[in-house]
């Protein structure tokens, strides 16, 4: 069995490396269906037609595909390599196995009612903090809006940069 360079990329198998996912086709598509896919990838990814940092990258990724798919014993390598992923993956969970992990849950939501008046509650309190004067942080004295210091208490207030000045 011929492993090239490039045939290592592509094992072991994982869905978000599944070559007939890349190319668009089913699984029992015959060698002209995987030339075409393959071709319409190297449009796309060429070096010479894409001017991305990936484009190479890219391209060997499609090549690496080609070569596998194209030759029909590195192709039953891959699929019999996919298989036994995915039956790996769908067998059945031992009851061990579910006493052993622990159940993740979600907190608890409060009730629809309580996140309604959680909610008002929070949009009055803003719609005060607009509408009342600002106040100085320290000593909460009502300062006019174009000092930058409190006249009361001296501590610098918060109106550079279009920031209303400290409450």
């Amino acid at each position: 069995m011929r492993h090239g360079p490039m045939h290592q990329p592509l094992l072991p198998y994982s869905p978000e490396r599944d070559v007939y996912r890349l190319l668009g086709i089913p699984s029992n598509a015959s060698t002209d269906e995987v030339t075409l896919a393959c071709r319409r990838l190297a449009r796309t990814f060429h070096p010479d037609r894409n001017g991305s940092q990936r484009a190479n990258a890219e391209m060997q990724v499609v090549n690496a595909v080609r070569r596998v798919l194209s030759d029909p014993e590195l192709r039953a390598v891959y699929d019999r390599e996919r298989l036994r992923f995915h039956a790996v993956t769908a067998r059945p969970i031992a009851a061990a196995d579910l006493r052993s992990s622990p159940i993740v849950t979600a907190p608890p939501r409060e009730p629809g009612l309580g996140r309604y008046l959680r909610a008002a509650i929070v949009g009055v309190r803003a719609a005060v903090e607009v509408l009342l004067p600002p106040r100085c942080r320290t000593c909460r004295i009502v300062i006019s809006g174009e000092d930058s210091y409190c006249a009361a208490c001296g501590t610098p207030l918060l109106t550079s940069g279009g920031a209303s000045p400290a409450r």
